[in-house]
């Protein structure tokens, strides 16, 4: 992980953050060659289900994602930026085949990212349940009849 906190200017990380944001806006396995410009070689990447360490593994992953998801978009809430990190908030829309029927499905979540002139570090938090298992069929109709039980 990059450990070196050299200063950035406010031009950079501007640019730096809307290039990261426009990386995710409309993900697909073409854009994926962009990523050299937005993450270090060893960039540190975890979210709920996945702990990924370096560029050419987050470039995996994300492929994998993008070829198994239809219509993935993400459009942003809300974003804090400070010298060398930044929390932004987001809604991701997606489509899946085996999920809610092939119709879309929106995830609120949170991205916390680390940076110098790149992205070291990228943290999402999400629902998962919200993602995944509500839309799967039988473990949906169970996770919607625990929720009304317990809002009972």
């Amino acid at each position: 992980m990059a450990t070196e906190m050299n200063s950035v200017s406010e031009n950079l990380r501007v640019a730096l953050i809307n290039d990261f944001k426009d990386f995710y806006r409309r993900p697909h396995i073409a854009g994926l060659e962009g990523i050299d410009r937005i993450y270090t070689q060893d960039v540190e990447f975890r979210d709920p289900v996945h702990a990924i360490n370096g560029r050419l593994a987050l470039k995996n992953y994300l492929r994998n994602m993008y070829e198994g998801v239809r219509d993935m978009s993400f459009s942003y809430v809300d974003e804090q930026i400070s010298e060398h990190t930044a929390t932004i908030t987001w809604v991701m829309r997606f489509r899946h085949n085996s999920l809610n029927r092939g119709k879309p499905i929106d995830v609120k979540g949170v991205t916390l990212i680390h940076f110098t002139d790149r992205v070291y570090f990228h943290e999402d938090y999400y629902d998962l349940g919200a993602m995944l298992y509500r839309h799967v069929p039988v473990l949906g109709s169970l996770i919607r009849f625990i929720n009304r039980r317990l809002a009972a």
